[in-house]
Parts: C-alpha cells; structure tokens; sequence
C-alpha cells in the first residue's frame, strides 16, 4: 500500500466518491459534501474552529484568543460553519458543535493526525512494506503521531539490544510479533519469558529456530506456569514489533522484501500502545497457541 492510498482512507467515510457523478440527488448530495469540506479542512481558521469546539462550548472571546484571531475574522468563519449546521449558539450564546459538527471533529481530528504521522516520518513509510498493517490499523496511524524513528548504527546493534531488554523487564507485561531470528532471542527466552507475561507469535521458522537454541526445560517451565503463551502462524508475516504496558517498537520490511535492522518506530505515547495491542490481536486470532514443548 502507497502513501497516497493511506492518505486516501481518510476520506472514504465522507463518501467523495459521490460528488460530480451527475443526477439531481447525488448532485445534491456531491454538493453539499464539497461544501462541507470546503469549510471544515480548506481553511486552517475554520477546521481549528471545529477542534476547539470539540473540547466544549466557547465563547466567542474564548475562540478569539485561543486563535488568536480578531473579532471580525472569527465571527465570519463562525457564520460560515453556522450556515452549514456544524456549529450552533445555545442559550448563553455560546457556540456549540451540532452532533454532525462532533463526528465531523473527531474525523478531522484523526485525518489531522494521520497526515502528521505520515509527513513527520515520510521517509520511514514510504521506503517500507507496510502490507503487514490492516487496514483498520492503518486508519489509524494517527495514533502513531508521537513516535521518533530510531535509526539503529550497525556497530552499536548489541548496545542497542542491551537496552531494548532492559526496558523489556521493566514491563508488567510483553506482546510481540516476529518473522525474524535475533542472535538474542535466546537471553530474551531465559530473562524475560519466566518473570514477565509474554505472548509472542512466532512464524514456523523462527520458532524452529527458537526450540533449537533455548533450553527445553526452561521453556516448558515458562509456559506450564502460564508466563509464556507461544502462537506460531503459518503467515508470510510483514512487520516485527514489541509492545508493552508502556512502550511500541515497530519494525519493516524494505520495499525489497529485506527485513530492517536500521530504524524502529519507537513511541512511549497511550495511543501507541493501544495501537500495537490491536495489531498484536490481529495476528494472534489467526495464529495457533503451541503446546508441543516436549
């Protein structure tokens, strides 16, 4: 999936595809799309308007200092998206979003985020397969929006793992996808697995590979006392991430079909973590818990 086609999801619930098909109904209706995204995303004055009103009424010296804006320019774009039925003035004069204003809030709201996501790590996207990421995940990379890609320097890749492990025993618990073997896969098995919560699915290779390199009875022992759940999916898996209760990090495969070992997104943000714990899910539904550790 292109940049362009996640930038393209955004719009899809305005239903665009209508506009300019012709026939009186959907030409109404295409017009009155194009108006309503006329006033709420093609101007900055109006669109921060209607995020600031999802936080609650204001009055219209609230709105003018919040934006910074004079009385005259505030109260024209005000009558503009009151024309449009997105905002209303209550009993106090207040101004108020209408139910139509709210949901069209929180869908800019999330198309805002998603563009910064998307431009504020442009390179990191664009350079990478992202088929490994649903699509009503990727609806959602706006929640990656507070993320940093860490570029990883090859002489410092055991420093680097280091420090990834330490932050790993400080979680109360661990998800992790992989389709990739790591040299320390099995220091990961043996200090992490028997103290901290673990769930990890695991391609059939790669857990091949983890049997013959950790220790039998260890294993066994870390998943009998219920600290270690192993999934194994027969899935040409695109993506290699950890999440915990407090942290994201997130790894791709090259548009080469080359793993990279060089950057991670990483993210300590809430929204992030709520989001690798759904891409965690989407993976373990369709993936087969492993028993057979004799």
């Amino acid at each position: 999936m292109t940049i362009e086609e996640i930038k393209e999801i955004g719009f899809r619930e305005l239903d665009i595809m209508e506009v300019g098909r012709g026939g009186g109904e959907s030409e109404a209706k295409g017009s009155i799309i194009q108006n309503i995204i006329r006033l709420s995303l093609c101007s900055d004055l109006r669109r921060n308007i209607i995020i600031l009103l999802s936080e609650g009424k204001k009055s219209l010296r609230e709105i003018r200092e919040a934006l910074n804006t004079s009385a005259t320019t505030a109260l024209h774009a005000l009558r503009e998206l009151e024309k449009a039925k997105i905002i209303f003035r209550d009993e106090e004069r207040d101004y108020v979003l209408t139910k139509t204003g709210e949901i069209l809030a929180w869908k800019i709201s999330d198309l805002v985020d998603a563009i910064e996501a998307l431009k504020k790590h442009e390179s990191f996207w664009t350079q990478h397969d992202l088929s490994g990421i649903p699509t009503h995940l990727l609806e959602k990379i706006g929640c990656l929006k507070n993320s940093e890609v860490h570029r990883i320097n090859a002489l410092d890749i055991i420093k680097t793992h280091k420090t990834f492990l330490q932050f790993l025993k400080k979680a109360k618990w661990v998800k992790g996808v992989s389709p990739i073997f790591a040299p320390d896969y099995p220091i990961i098995f043996r200090e992490l697995a028997t103290t901290v919560p673990t769930q990890l699915v695991l391609t059939r290779e790669v857990l091949e590979k983890v049997l013959q390199s950790v220790d039998k009875n260890e294993l066994k022992r870390a998943i009998s006392e219920c600290c270690l759940e192993i999934f194994v999916t027969e899935e040409d898996v695109k993506v290699a991430f950890t999440v915990t209760d407090s942290f994201l990090s997130l790894g791709l495969f090259s548009t080469e079909g080359v793993y990279d070992t060089t950057s991670d997104l990483i993210s300590t943000d809430e929204r992030a973590v709520r989001w690798g714990s759904e891409l965690f899910e989407h993976y373990r539904r369709k993936a087969e818990k492993f028993m057979e550790y004799d």
